[in-house]
């Protein structure tokens, strides 16, 4: 049985700029953060030492995302990872949505939806696809 799925990003020499900017907009912690300059037997150059080898991105102690880098040329910005994130509050739902479009394209702006929630989709500046979602609470009592 699985016990959580977590999205794993790379990137081609972004990998801590990106970890930051998302940092930001989740308002999570770095908690982890590894680099290639680390593995047992590294005979690569300082360039590809300084790069991500691992990074974790937590909140409220689980884990949101992982991060590395690629040895260079080794990742295709064309190959875009869709992810869909359901909030629980309606402030951190704008938050991400705010910083994220920021400097991403919005292609459906925040609007409540069929499905009883907020939902808003922008692609950000790594070209990540992001899916944002607001359940709606019920106070109906059955």
């Amino acid at each position: 049985m699985i016990q959580v799925a977590v999205p794993y990003f790379t990137f081609d020499g972004e990998a801590q700029e990106a970890l930051d900017f998302y940092k930001k907009v989740f308002q999570a912690e770095i908690t982890q953060t590894r680099y290639f300059h680390e593995m047992e037997g590294f005979s690569g150059d300082k360039k590809l030492g300084e790069r991500i080898l691992h990074a974790r991105l937590t909140k409220e102690k689980k884990d949101l995302f992982y991060f590395s880098d690629t040895f260079e040329g080794e990742t295709d910005a064309g190959n875009r990872l869709s992810l869909a994130v359901n909030f629980s509050s309606e402030a951190e739902f704008v938050h991400a949505f705010v910083l994220l479009s920021k400097t991403g394209t919005v292609e459906i702006p925040i609007q409540n939806t069929f499905w009883g929630a907020k939902y808003a989709k922008v692609i950000d500046h790594y070209s990540i696809d992001w899916q944002l979602n607001l359940e709606n609470v019920s106070t109906t009592k059955v």
